[in-house]
């Protein structure tokens, strides 16, 4: 029985058991066969098409399931199908036919069958002109004829050779790249222009001084009407940073956008992907060009959906009915969802499980202050939680004999410089010789964290376990590069031609941020040389949002969720485009080369050599600072038969996937 059941928290159960159970049974019987699991605020986009928050996947994950799954290794084994791979051809030639087999007699929770029809709804969905969510399944996975179906042109090669050849003559004019800033408001950096450009507490009050501190001079008058602005800002802009702008690319992406709404404008010209081939009821194969490591994770753990259900009104080019369905999801999990009300979803075991029915027969996501985790679990309002590991967390639940888990992160925490904002390699050398991680890292976290020298999980193979510290901290050398950048310390101040050298660095929540004493320290050895590192504390949203907009020098931030080793989208030149992922602005040919073959090498071997070439290239750019790999926990309460939970567990595979063996103590 639960030591303690809060108000609230008992009214949510409640209302399940007379939603679950028709208002018949006790509600005693309603609340106890009820796991409660704490979760951060969710958004409600319980899709796997369009969420973006990690507590509404939690939700869906319970509801919908894949082909295929990950072990507690990272290894993928067989969940709701099997894949085989078949690699065919040579050279350029050369491709990769994955079949997909369905299991027979898996159904949905509305009792209808799984077919193969649902699995190229599912793809179809991720590979639409007009998909707005975060899934990179149309460019992760070079499927034939994908192109062709994005576009809704069947002489795709035809028409993108003479979109690059136009991009190449359009990005090559000054005039035109300049107005083509202008028309994006400088790609997003400067969406709002009646606002103070470094927020209240900045020491710039106007968006004249702003071009002031960037050597361009614009009368305050000229400053208040907008156009006018916007010109100066977009020659600012261009003269700034030309030198690492890649005008061809960013046309290239222009034109291709109007390709995508030209290709709809005049119907349905290529309706099917013909890289998917479908067999029988239960069978497709799917044809890739060439070898790709990811092709066969990313073909198999996207969650299968109903058409039946989410393709209701459905056609290329009109996702609606699909995003209708955000909110109420379905699948073939082992559960059903039953509402969202009061910061509690609801779920209702799904008795048509391909795995048998759940031992507990409901299922609920409370939302839970990550400070109030531990003790609700204590206290046994929740059952299963995920608070953020620490040594008082440890002592608190020792103490009170609660059972735990520990997980080194699929994920890790960072610094990272933008190359586009300050271009010269040597004043980011000299940054990354004041990061005092290990302390830091140490005092927070204790023996929960380790810092690490390369950006990537330790968690993944390939990894270089071996891998040395690259910068070290070492205020002379920092001083050093900044001379070397051209700085001269005159008057007590760092300067170079003229410009004290001044640094700010954004992070999130600055006064409990296990990186907040590396940039103190900082702060205090650049004071002393006579530079400034300017500290902004902010939330995540804020933070990203400038990140993205690329109006910060260098932050704080964390990676999670990493499931393989490709580093393509964080560090390819070609995420550098308007909007990509590659946020420190690394371009880097050789670095291009070997992510392109990486995916290309199935071996785990050759492909750890070629992930350490590629870690160290991206460290010597000095743009990244890797600073911690942490554990995660979970905890669970009193209340759980903790002979339910898998025998072995990771990040990776953990009671999630195995819900329906759950069972409360009795």
């Amino acid at each position: 029985m639960r030591k303690r059941i809060t108000a609230s928290l008992l009214a949510a159960m409640l209302a399940i058991s007379t939603a679950a159970c028709g208002g018949g049974g006790s509600q005693a019987s309603g609340v106890n066969e009820t796991i409660v699991i704490a979760t951060d605020q969710w958004n409600g986009v319980f899709s796997p098409f369009f969420y973006t928050a990690n507590p509404d996947s939690q939700v869906f994950g319970a509801i919908q399931e894949t082909i295929l799954e990950p072990d507690a290794n990272n290894e993928l084994i067989d969940n709701l199908g099997h894949i085989d791979e078949e690699v065919v051809g040579k050279g350029d030639n050369q491709q990769t036919i994955y079949t997909i087999k369905l299991n027979d007699g898996i159904k949905f929770s509305d009792g209808s069958d799984m077919t193969i029809d649902d699995v190229i709804f599912t793809y179809k969905v991720l590979a639409d002109p007009n998909y707005d969510g975060m899934s990179p399944f149309r460019t992760a996975v070079n499927i034939v004829g994908m192109n062709e179906y994005y576009y809704d042109d069947p002489n795709y090669s035809e028409n993108v050779a003479k979109i690059e050849a136009q991009a190449k003559k359009d990005g090559n004019d000054k005039e035109k790249f300049i107005q083509y800033l202008i028309d994006t408001k400088c790609e997003g950096m400067f969406e709002d222009v009646s606002e103070d450009p470094d927020g209240e507490d900045g020491p710039l009050t106007s968006w004249a001084d702003y071009l002031k501190d960037k050597g361009f001079e614009i009368s305050e008058a000229d400053a208040k009407d907008e156009a006018k602005l916007l010109q100066a800002l977009a020659e600012c802009e261009y003269e700034t940073n030309k030198d690492s702008y890649d005008a061809v690319s960013y046309y290239e992406e222009k034109l291709s956008k109007d390709l995508v709404a030209d290709g709809l404008s005049d119907g349905i010209d290529v309706p099917e992907i013909s890289g998917i081939e479908k067999i029988d009821d239960l069978t497709c194969k799917v044809t890739v060009n060439g070898v790709d490591m990811n092709a066969e994770r990313q073909l198999g753990v996207q969650n299968i959906v109903p058409a039946s259900y989410y393709g209701e009104g459905f056609e290329k080019g009109n996702l609606e009915g699909v995003k209708a369905k955000n909110g109420t999801p379905m699948g073939s999990g082992p559960y059903k969802f039953v509402s969202n009300k009061d910061n509690v979803v609801k779920l209702e075991a799904n008795e048509n499980y391909w795995g048998g029915a759940p031992k507990t027969k409901y299922l609920a996501f409370q939302v839970v202050e990550e400070n109030q985790k531990a003790d609700s679990v204590i206290n046994g309002d929740v059952d299963i939680a995920e608070p953020s590991a620490s040594t008082e967390i440890i002592e608190k639940l020792d103490g009170a004999g609660i059972h735990y888990d520990l997980f080194d992160n699929n994920g890790y925490g960072y610094v990272a410089i933008s190359a586009k904002r300050i271009p010269d390699k040597n004043v980011r050398e000299g940054l990354m010789h004041l990061m005092t991680r290990e302390q830091a890292v140490s005092t927070y976290y204790g023996k929960l964290a380790e810092v690490i020298e390369r950006p990537m999980t330790t968690v993944l193979a390939e990894y270089p376990k071996d891998a040395k510290e690259y910068w070290g901290y070492d205020p002379d050398k920092a001083l050093e590069c900044f001379k070397k950048a051209g700085y001269v310390q005159k008057d007590g101040k760092l300067v170079k031609d003229g410009k004290q050298l001044v640094v700010e660095v954004a992070i999130g929540q600055a006064s409990s941020h296990p990186a907040t004493p590396i940039f103190t320290q900082m702060k205090n050895d650049m004071e002393k040389m006579g530079a400034r590192l300017n500290i902004t504390d902010t939330d995540l949203s804020i933070l990203s949002n400038r990140v993205n907009s690329d109006d910060v020098d260098m932050w704080c931030m964390a990676w999670g969720n990493t499931q393989d080793c490709d580093l393509t989208q964080l560090f390819g030149s070609e995420y550098t485009k308007n909007g990509g992922s590659n946020r420190t602005w690394i371009k880097d040919k050789e670095l291009d080369k070997l992510l392109k073959e990486t995916r290309a090498t199935l071996d785990l071997e050759k492909r750890k050599e070629l992930v350490a070439k590629e870690l160290d290239i991206i460290m010597s750019w000095a743009t990244y600072m890797p600073i911690y790999q942490r554990k995660n926990m979970t905890a669970y309460s009193s209340n759980i038969n903790t002979d339910t939970l898998p025998k072995e567990a990771s990040m990776f595979y953990n009671y999630r996937n195995e819900l329906e063996k759950l069972e409360l103590n009795q």
